[in-house]
């Protein structure tokens, strides 16, 4: 017989046997308590609102009356303590059933007292300064007041003259009647109702305890605060007979559920608890083995344990579900946030790209012309100081553009193939210097493979500015970790690091400090040009917001891992480039000599300062120079110009027509023309789109009329070179 089968059967004999004898004395009980209950019900409402009434009378006609008296109007005024001795003595107060009276005139001075609960005098505890609110809402009040006896209930009224017996005009005094609730008073209660008054501490509710019918009622002071209880019960000999009736009920109940508990327990004791507490420890232990023996039982525990061995099975494989979910919903969630970020940047970036640029144009002719000015031999030395002092502030706010360029990712980059591991090497003597004898600075060049594309003078920019930030966060000296490592980066860690990477192999750089770290919000801002944690004047923001622009530019990722106290962690990832170094590239400049040859250059350039200064340098060093402030202008002097135009030297971003559109239509009539670009942007970053044919030479702005000159006689000569080859 399965399990179900017997616990239908004893429930079936359970439930016939208490229902049979819950019938009968329901059947029984249940109509004469209901007739009662609503008997008592009504009998102790009414009795109890006429027990109040009734004994509130006397008091209310007292205070009612006797306030609105000329006589005791004017005893209140001049306070004539004869006419109160009188007419308000302890005779009158037991008349009305009082135990004491106040009366105060409308300043609050006491005027009169009179109790008969002692020889001494009774306060009445409520400041006179409440007086006002007692009557706020009318001049009539009714509450109870707690003393060291008992609880009094009190009758006040505002004192007017007999004409006024309305009330109308301001009071004149007030008069305070009250009567002790002691224990023969509650007994002539509980007399008169037939029920039993007592007086109780103040609770939220009375309810039926034990089978007796009983209500209560709050007896509340002036302010609104519980004093007392006031309960009355109501116990007949109906409801004493009915109680021990459903005593003995409830005593046969406990005695019949007492024997079904013995019975049930050894049933389910056999036939349930043992299989489940099989069940639940393997649930517990989330242990198949306890089960192991129940799931070739047949009875629906066996197919109980049969799908608890299934939910493991299932359990596993939602566990690996659910750990998979978590991972792309976090790679989502950084994803957003890292696209969030790249926006920002991308806008600030732009920003700053243009601001730039506007600015080399403006540090071009400020640099050129102090050289300029320092270059002419003057007798007046202070000129020349002034022009050098002109030139180096001009130098400093190019190397503030440069940064911004940096940043924005809008720089002339030289990239090539180089050896990270190398490059970190060799600049640790270098860092040693900068960052000071404080710091221990130690590198680790373990990458098995450490080649990038990227240029060298922008990595050990990188670099330094990673060091000077890890020199400022360890005020008191530490470590300072450079290491490299090739790594394999999958599509969930590349979108912790940056959008922009796809996954495969790359070179890490690393910069660990020991540091005080950085919170969350720190750490989201850290690359913001111009954010800084330092104090005016120790830095301008643009150290990491460098190192972020000279990153993405050069198509890698960075990321860092701080906290506060426990330093930060720069994780630079550079794609990993398979071909050979390159060699690297000479740097010494070739002698400049003026041109003998009197070669005819073109300019076009739309920024008049600049193209003034263009013009003036190139003719000084020998040139035949034709200026033009647009590409139309241009390409009409060239058609006017019957001789060879050996160099056209133009901005790339003009309005109207920019450079490469001018160089193209040059080249349809002068393809023997080479081309110079002058620009503040990148040649990356212009040539996009093909709009600038990227085997032409680009100089950077701002320059010094040496580089000019230099640049000019290097694309002149390297033409004429290549001519001769031709020929």
């Amino acid at each position: 017989m399965k399990v179900q089968t017997k616990l239908t059967l004893l429930l079936l004999i359970v439930v016939a046997t208490f229902l049979a004898g819950l019938a009968a004395f329901r059947a029984y009980d249940q109509t004469r308590f209901q007739r009662i209950a609503d008997e008592r019900y009504a009998e102790r409402s009414s009795s109890f609102e006429r027990v109040l009434i009734k004994h509130g009378e006397k008091l209310e006609t007292f205070a009612k009356y006797d306030s609105a008296s000329d006589q005791l109007l004017d005893a209140t005024t001049r306070g004539d303590a004869a006419w109160f001795a009188q007419n308000l003595s302890v005779p009158r107060l037991e008349s009305f059933g009082a135990n004491a009276v106040w009366v105060y005139r409308p300043d609050g001075s006491l005027v009169h007292q009179v109790t008969n609960l002692g020889a001494e005098p009774l306060s009445l505890p409520i400041p006179p300064a409440n007086f006002p609110r007692i009557f706020r809402n009318g001049p009539l009040a009714h509450f109870f007041i707690a003393l060291p006896r008992g609880v009094m209930e009190m009758r006040a009224a505002t004192i007017h003259r007999a004409k006024d017996f309305s009330r109308q005009e301001p009071a004149a005094g007030y008069l305070f009647v009250g009567r002790l609730w002691s224990q023969p008073l509650l007994d002539d209660m509980s007399m008169f109702t037939g029920n039993d008054v007592s007086l109780e501490p103040a609770k939220e509710n009375y309810t039926d305890e034990y089978g007796q019918l009983a209500f209560s009622q709050t007896l509340r002071a002036w302010d609104g605060k519980p004093v007392a209880q006031l309960v009355v019960r109501n116990e007949s000999g109906v409801v004493r007979e009915l109680r021990r009736s459903n005593e003995r009920v409830l005593l046969w109940l406990i005695l019949f559920a007492f024997v079904l508990l013995l019975l049930l327990s050894t049933s389910l004791l056999r036939w349930v608890r043992r299989p489940l507490r099989r069940i639940m420890a393997s649930l517990t232990d989330a242990d198949p083995a306890p089960i192991q023996k129940l799931m070739q039982d047949r009875s629906e525990f066996g197919e109980l344990a049969r799908t608890v061995q299934k939910f493991f099975e299932q359990r596993a494989s939602l566990l690996q579900e659910m750990e998979e979910r978590r991972v792309t919903e976090e790679a989502l969630h950084h994803s957003e946030e890292a696209l969030r970020q790249s926006q920002k940047m991308e806008a600030v970036g732009r920003l700053a790209g243009g601001i730039a640029h506007d600015f080399n144009n403006l540090l071009t002719a400020i640099i050129g012309y102090a050289e300029l000015i320092n270059a002419r031999k003057s007798k007046d030395t202070v000129i020349g100081q002034h022009a050098d002092l002109i030139r180096k502030a001009g130098e400093q706010a190019a190397t503030l553009t440069r940064q911004l360029l940096a940043f924005s990712r809008k720089q002339h980059l030289q990239p090539r193939v180089i050896d990270l591991n190398q490059l970190v090497t060799a600049m640790e003597n270098l860092l040693r210097r900068v960052i000071g004898e404080r710091i221990n600075v130690r590198t680790r060049a373990t990458a098995r493979l450490g080649t990038v594309l990227a240029d060298p003078s922008q990595l050990e920019q990188v670099i330094l500015n990673l060091g000077v930030n890890a020199r400022d966060a360890m005020q008191d000296g530490g470590d300072l970790i450079i290491r490299t490592a090739t790594v394999h980066l999958d599509e969930f860690e590349v979108a912790q690091i940056s959008g922009a990477l796809s996954p495969g192999d790359y070179v890490e750089l690393a910069v660990t400090d020991c540091g005080m770290g950085m919170d969350d919000d720190t750490k989201s801002r850290i690359f913001e040009p111009f954010f800084t944690t330092k104090g005016p004047g120790q830095g301008t923001g643009l150290g990491l917001a460098t190192v972020y622009g000279i990153v993405s530019q050069s198509g890698g990722g960075i990321c860092v891992k701080s906290e506060l106290g426990h330093g930060s962690t720069f994780r630079i990832f550079f794609p990993l480039e398979r071909s050979p170094v390159a060699p690297p590239k000479a740097t010494l400049p070739r002698p400049l000599q003026k041109t003998e040859n009197f070669e005819t250059i073109l300019v076009v350039e739309d920024e008049e300062v600049v193209r003034d200064l263009v013009c003036a340098v190139l003719t000084e060093e020998g040139y035949h120079v034709l200026c033009a402030e647009s590409g139309f202008e241009a390409l009409r002097m060239a058609d006017e110009f019957d001789g060879r135009i050996h160099l056209l030297v133009s901005d790339v971003i003009m309005p109207q027509m920019n450079g490469p559109e001018v160089a193209a239509q040059l080249h349809q009539t002068r393809p023997e023309t080479k081309v110079l670009y002058v620009s503040g942007y990148s040649d990356n970053d212009l040539g996009r789109d093909n709009a600038m044919d990227e085997s032409f030479d680009l100089l950077q702005k701002p320059f010094t009329p040496q580089a000019l000159a230099r640049k000019v006689h290097s694309v002149i000569r390297e033409s004429a070179h290549a001519e001769t080859t031709r020929a």
